[in-house]
């Protein structure tokens, strides 16, 4: 960790290097046996047992899979924002990686299930040390015009 005062919501989800949020990626691991993508760094293939793995950085854009909308605040330790409002939470296929679980940072109204979207890593919440906790969600991608 490059940031002083910065940790990952989670060792091993994120790129290493946390000062410059908007070049955070998501990360984890690769197969080299079946193949899979996995989110976060793993010591064993989910999907086959293998060890043989590889760390692996993944695209910040994706797709919406699902979604649902979350119309009451997640439990503590979960930074919950003021005044709480319903959002859509999604499983998103990121591009060239695995299915991951995120808040889509939109009106729940406008999400759909096909639309594309785009990482946003960003300050969290503050930690029980004083040390601001980098988590991440995700937008609507812009449209070419």
């Amino acid at each position: 960790m490059t940031a002083p005062g910065r940790v990952p919501f989670r060792d091993g989800f994120l790129t290493r290097d946390l000062a410059d949020l908007d070049a955070v990626h998501l990360a984890g691991s690769t197969c080299n046996t079946c193949g899979i993508a996995l989110f976060g760094e793993r010591h064993r293939c989910e999907n086959c047992s293998s060890r043989d793995l590889r760390p692996a950085v993944f695209a910040p854009t994706g797709t919406i899979f699902t979604y649902t909308v979350q119309r009451y605040p997640p439990p503590q330790p979960h930074a919950v924002p003021e005044p709480w409002t319903p959002r859509p939470l999604a499983w998103i296929d990121l591009d060239k990686g695995p299915r991951v679980m995120g808040v889509v940072d939109c009106e729940p109204e406008t999400v759909a299930i096909g639309s594309r979207v785009r990482l946003r890593c960003e300050i969290g919440w503050i930690d029980a040390e004083g040390c601001k906790v980098v988590s991440y969600k995700f937008e609507p991608a812009e449209q070419s015009a």
